[in-house]
């Protein structure tokens, strides 16, 4: 991080040209609000709340966990040598190997999202401290989806773009707000497929006070955590070195 700060203007190009993408996408949203009016109890406010969620936990994978996402390259290009001979996680090794700086514009575009819904909407003490500590297992899912779709790459020659595929599968349900769902596709969405659970949900569990919610999405959080580590664990037998040469410290 602090190499990729060393270049100022590179860096600040990729953090604000990122924040001006969101920008775009969440201003579609708010002209479909303003033409249509509510939806399902959910107004512009909202939009602005569960696009800050994604973007948040989006940023936070990819700025600090970029290796989740980078692993099909890894194991394409035999890189995956060195974690494996290192004493300490894989787990870990593997997520916190790469950062994306662009992720950092996400991560803060996000938060700015967030902290303006917490006005526009006129929330509570608690209702704040809520829905940011909802953040965390957000990111959480969100890291730990993208590694279990990565793991492809251990069972195909070249997945990357396989990989891609299947974690936008995963992130598009989430752009889209969680009451326009019936319930058999939000069960989809939250037990199976939990997009839900890094967009809409966390806002409906702060918006209405919602315990149950609230708790289930932590639970998600560890329970994804655990499913990626055994699924990782099980992927790594099936990994053939690539005689790569070098070491990591």
């Amino acid at each position: 991080m602090r190499a990729a700060m060393e270049n100022r203007i590179a860096f600040l190009l990729q953090v604000f040209g990122m924040m001006l993408n969101n920008i775009a996408f969440v201003l579609i949203w708010v002209f479909f609000f303003q033409a249509f009016g509510t939806i399902n109890g959910w107004s512009v406010k909202e939009v602005l709340a569960f696009q800050g969620v994604v973007a948040f936990s989006y940023g936070c994978s990819a700025a600090f966990f970029q290796g989740s996402h980078s692993l099909p390259s890894m194991v394409y290009n035999g890189a995956l040598d060195s974690f494996l001979l290192s004493p300490r996680s894989v787990y870990m090794r593997i997520l916190t190997s790469e950062l994306k700086m662009s992720g950092v514009g996400d991560f803060l575009f996000g938060f700015i999202l967030i902290i303006v819904y917490i006005f526009l909407a006129h929330l509570s003490l608690l209702q704040g401290v809520l829905l940011m500590t909802l953040l965390i297992p957000a990111s959480i899912i969100m890291t730990n989806v993208s590694l279990v779709t990565s793991l492809s790459s251990f069972f195909m020659s070249d997945a990357t773009v396989f990989a891609q595929n299947l974690f936008e599968v995963f992130v598009s349900p989430s752009l889209y707000p969680s009451t326009l769902y019936p319930s058999v596709l939000r069960f989809i969405f939250i037990f199976i497929i939990p997009s839900l659970a890094v967009g809409g949900l966390p806002v409906e569990a702060v918006k209405n006070l919602q315990g149950q919610w609230y708790i289930l999405i932590w639970v998600l959080a560890f329970v994804w955590t655990w499913v990626a580590i055994k699924l990782l664990g099980f992927s790594i037998r099936r990994y053939e070195s690539g005689n790569m040469v070098g070491s990591r410290i």
